[in-house]
């Protein structure tokens, strides 16, 4: 029996840089509150794969009042263009928020998923949506996101248009000043895993690198590195 398509879809999130953040609420979720100004981060670079491949990357990541929205366009060396955008928001009164994204790969072909966001009590947030296919299958996903000493962990398990089960993890640690890990895994129903593991670090000077390497269900390895540069810009 050939896997639910929903998990293909859910390890192709993973795969794709421009949508790594979508396994789980942001690091300062619950912190976050309206009484911040809103600033901006502009990351731009270029990167290299495995495969041959080449290009640059553009990102932007606004945050303030509650909500954080990212635009980030991945360019490569044919001209093609893949794309993310999500916004986030978050009620720091009443423990509560939403997810919306939206990412087109290279081939054109577009997945999106909107999501709630609710703080229990025993700190934990929980997480609950949808992800809508290119072919517009809906799966839907059900998470929890916990604190660490050095970052988050979020487990969760996502349910096909076919009924089919299958779960995934993501683990952040902040290992060192302006160095982040990122570990995700999904497994599918039928026990096929697909592993994303992504380390960035980031220079008082504003460089830095991302390295990412995805290990498919056959055991095949991709790595892609990213060189780039971070400029904080003021928003009015």
């Amino acid at each position: 029996m050939k896997n639910d398509p929903a998990f293909k879809l859910l390890a192709a999130i993973m795969i794709a840089g421009v949508a790594a953040c979508l396994l789980a609420p942001t690091s300062n979720a619950a912190e976050s509150g309206a009484a911040k100004p809103k600033h901006s981060r502009t990351r731009t670079g270029t990167y290299q794969n495995s495969n041959g491949g080449s290009g640059t990357v553009n990102s932007t990541t606004t945050s303030g009042g509650g909500e954080r929205t990212r635009d980030t366009t991945l360019t490569n060396q044919d001209g093609k263009t893949a794309t993310h955008t999500s916004d986030r928001t978050w009620d720091k009164s009443t423990g509560t928020g939403t997810v919306n994204s939206s990412s087109t790969g290279f081939n054109g072909r577009t997945t999106s998923r909107q999501g709630t966001l609710t703080k229990n009590a025993d700190g934990t947030v929980s997480g609950a949506g949808t992800i809508t296919g290119p072919k517009g299958g809906t799966s839907t996903y059900a998470q929890t996101t916990s604190k660490t000493d050095t970052g988050r962990t979020t487990t969760g398990t996502v349910t096909g248009p076919n009924g089919q089960t299958g779960t995934y993890s993501n683990t952040v640690s902040h290992t060192a000043p302006g160095a982040v890990s990122r570990t995700s895994t999904v497994t599918g129903p039928q026990g096929k895993t697909t592993e994303r593991e992504v380390a960035r670090q980031v220079n008082a000077d504003g460089s830095g690198t991302r390295t990412i390497q995805v290990t498919k269900p056959d055991g095949t390895v991709e790595t892609r590195t990213e060189t780039f540069q971070v400029a904080p810009t003021p928003t009015p």
